[in-house]
């Protein structure tokens, strides 16, 4: 099956780099992108920066050349092009270089390069590098869904947990440390059952109940400085849980236990690749 996409895709790179901007390549290269040799070893790039790094290298020592054979076998896509310029170390397939793009979302993840057109079929047909008994499992990683999910037009918006407690002043307490304010409440005969708090975009309800406590809900809040928020809590004598690995999710996340048994999840914000949060 081919993908019009993918194939505009590298043509638009093939060209940008012949006129020797890598612009469009370090915008389509994933951050941990991988780009194998004929003969892996330890000079292969495990990453984003590595991979420009060497291919500015190859531009400056005037390596080049022109595509003209491309084959697509799912995401991987087999890339012939006859060298220009500066003669290539390694051996030609009727004077073609291959090279074998993964290429995942829109995203390009592996590069591969292979000394011969059938070597890069076999490659781009089974996912097995030379070395290796099998193809390599899946990425169990968090990743969008195959099918993306269209929204109907009527919408729901700005979900906020509406929660039971036994004493709304004793939890309206405990997630004060946490910065959340009242906004708004309810107290009937000067007995408080009910109020809304904010921390920025954090929302929370809270009612008084009579009946016990089934705390099953779980809020995931976030934080720009876990480490300084944690020390915050602890000195403020709350029990704050370790700084915890959250993967597949967060990469650093703590639990909390409110006073009615709700677990608190907060995690560190991270920062995308362009710096933003």
């Amino acid at each position: 099956m081919t993908d019009t996409a993918d194939l505009q895709l590298l043509e638009r790179i093939w060209e940008a780099r012949l006129a020797g901007d890598l612009g469009p390549l370090r915008d389509a290269l994933a951050p941990d992108a991988q780009w194998f040799n004929v003969s892996e070893g330890e000079w292969d790039c495990h990453d984003r920066d590595t991979i420009l790094r060497v291919m500015q290298a190859n531009m400056g020592r005037g390596i080049s050349g022109n595509m003209e054979d491309v084959a697509q076998f799912g995401s991987r896509v087999v890339v012939g092009f006859r060298p220009s310029g500066r003669a290539p170390s390694r051996r030609l397939d009727n004077g073609l270089i291959y090279l074998v793009v993964t290429v995942n979302g829109g995203a390009i993840t592996e590069l591969k390069a292979c000394e011969s057109r059938a070597s890069a079929v076999a490659y781009a047909e089974t996912g097995v590098r030379p070395g290796q008994a099998s193809a390599p499992a899946p990425d169990p990683g968090v990743r969008a869904p195959e099918v993306a999910m269209q929204p109907p037009a009527q919408r729901v918006r700005n979900l906020v947990p509406f929660v039971n407690v036994a004493d709304v002043a004793r939890s309206i307490d405990f997630y004060a440390h946490l910065g959340f304010v009242v906004t708004s409440e309810f107290a009937p005969h000067d007995e408080l059952i009910w109020a809304a708090l904010q921390s920025e975009d954090a929302e929370l309800m809270l009612n008084h109940s009579h009946d016990p406590i089934d705390a099953s809900v779980l809020f995931y809040l976030y934080s720009d400085d876990l480490p300084a928020l944690r020390e915050q809590l602890i000195g403020a004598g709350i029990d704050a849980g370790d700084i915890v690995d959250g993967q597949p999710g967060p990469r650093e996340e703590m639990k909390l236990v409110d006073p009615d048994g709700y677990v608190v999840m907060v995690a560190q914000i991270e920062e995308n690749s362009q710096g933003e949060r």
